[in-house]
């Protein structure tokens, strides 16, 4: 997220989507604002969309194998991104 023209919050208006944003803790202390504008820009529209911080995960912590793997929080977010499919995709 920026606060140039092009950044993708700002696409938000347009979108018909649902999302989850599942947020390694590293990746929001490197922007700790951005979860709050992408939310603030979904509500604007009244958007869908639901946004967590993972405390306990780094970057890519979803990929088996991978030496920062939590599997604990890689299901709870396998499980919310398998949620939204199931409500959203019809």
């Amino acid at each position: 997220m920026t606060d140039k023209p092009d950044s993708p919050h700002l696409l938000i208006p347009r979108i018909k989507a649902q999302f989850y944003f599942g947020v390694a803790s590293n990746d929001d202390k490197a922007q700790p604002a951005a979860k709050d504008v992408l939310k603030a820009a979904f509500d604007a529209v009244k958007g869908v969309a639901k946004i967590e911080v993972y405390a306990d995960a780094l970057h890519g912590w979803c990929v088996p194998g991978s030496a920062i793997y939590n599997q604990v929080a890689a299901e709870k977010a396998w499980g919310e991104l398998l949620a939204l499919y199931k409500r959203a995709l019809v």
